[in-house]
């Protein structure tokens, strides 16, 4: 009897493994299944950020164009001011020394 006994409690044993294995397999498939979704999800992600990181670049090149921009404007307001002071200072002695 107890070979009987033991391998009822192997069988049970098994039978409680199988068990397992079967819930566990079933867990799997209803992850997997859920795969391709989430590949697509990611795929689409990945465009997003592409694109984003590409807009960025593209903002950047634009700001340090503006920037320049702003510099050589502030430089030829300078010029126009340092003639417009030249002339007055030349109008200003010209018109003193004809006096």
């Amino acid at each position: 009897m107890s070979r009987l006994a033991s391998l009822e409690a192997i069988r049970d044993s098994l039978a409680e493994e199988l068990v397992q294995m079967t819930e566990q397999c079933e867990k799997l498939r209803a992850e997997a299944a859920v795969l391709p979704g989430i590949r697509a999800e990611l795929e689409a992600l990945r465009r997003r950020h592409s694109a984003s990181l590409e807009l960025m670049g593209e903002r950047d090149e634009e700001l340090e164009e503006l920037c320049a921009d702003i510099v050589d404007l502030k430089e030829m307001y300078r010029e126009q001011v340092n003639l417009l002071v030249n002339k007055i200072q030349k109008a200003s002695s010209s018109s003193t020394g004809n006096i």
